[in-house]
């Protein structure tokens, strides 16, 4: 499937040969009715062949990349349930409730990164999943470059308070969930008060939805691109998707009440009663 730009570029330079075919046309015509020639004539048949077969292209295209477009595919979604079904089997294997939430979140990010790819604009798109108010926690991401890892997760590592230092702004959700999604179109914009913490998240974050997952929980899915105004509160079909993929993914998290006992799975990525911080993060 082609991205957005593609089909714009494609588009755009299939509508200039049209145009230019349509003032050969022109052209021949206008030599023929100010004088007849044979040569004229053959040209302005084969011509006007061409720009038929352009007609035919010009309604494949449209049906392919514009009309019957899937956005999502059959053998993804199967290709999820499948990689899912393999996590969840790793249980059996002696692998920890943690680590098991977390991978399968993970795969579904990675769903819905490559669902939303020429979906909706931009050539970087960002999945975050965080938990936890007092001391937010980004506990699964992923990306269009197919990182698992966050640049910020290593300074969380060591100060559990860091997303609510540096001011993010999923910590104002996580603290007072809502049943709106915030959208920031343009996190350049001067009244954006959005936080980057590497000149190249600034680059590759200029519009972010973030999405309360639950009314009770603290849970928030925040989606980014490297365009702006790449999230159409409108478009109930994109709206529609972000909130089932937000739906798997409050799921797994409330399986077994496991948000609510994240740190009894895991305590040492949390600080208590002043105590110090083990770097207990599973590798990834």
């Amino acid at each position: 499937m082609l991205s957005i730009w593609q089909r714009r570029s494609v588009f755009a330079l299939f509508m200039v040969a049209t145009a230019a075919l349509f003032g050969l046309e022109g052209y021949l015509i206008w030599s023929m009715i100010n004088g007849f020639s044979q040569g004229a004539a053959v040209s302005t048949v084969i011509n006007t062949g061409v720009l038929a077969g352009c007609g035919l292209i010009f309604k494949k295209m449209v049906e392919q990349n514009f009309l019957n477009r899937e956005v999502l595919p059959i053998d993804r979604l199967h290709r999820m349930t499948t990689e899912r079904s393999a996590i969840v089997d790793q249980s059996l294997k002696g692998q920890s409730h943690f680590e098991i939430t977390k991978s399968l979140i993970t795969n579904t990010l990675q769903f819905a990164e490559q669902t939303l790819s020429g979906w909706v604009p931009g050539t970087h798109l960002e999945f975050c999943v965080f938990i936890d108010a007092e001391q937010p926690l980004l506990f699964s991401y992923y990306d269009s470059q197919h990182d698992t890892v966050a640049r910020s997760m290593a300074s969380r590592k060591t100060n559990p308070k860091f997303y609510v230092e540096k001011g993010y702004e999923v910590t104002k959700l996580l603290r007072a969930p809502s049943s709106h999604p915030t959208i920031i179109p343009d996190t350049h914009a001067g009244q954006s008060s959005y936080q980057f913490t590497t000149d190249e998240q600034r680059r590759q974050i200029r519009s972010t939805l973030l999405l309360s997952l639950d009314l009770e929980a603290p849970i928030a899915m925040v989606v980014s691109s490297n365009e702006k105004n790449a999230f159409d509160r409108d478009n109930k079909e994109l709206m529609s998707f972000l909130r089932y993929v937000g739906s798997m993914i409050r799921c797994d998290l409330m399986h077994g009440n496991f948000v609510a006992e994240v740190r009894q799975h895991n305590p040492g990525i949390f600080l208590e009663a002043g105590g110090p911080v083990v770097d207990a993060l599973p590798a990834t």
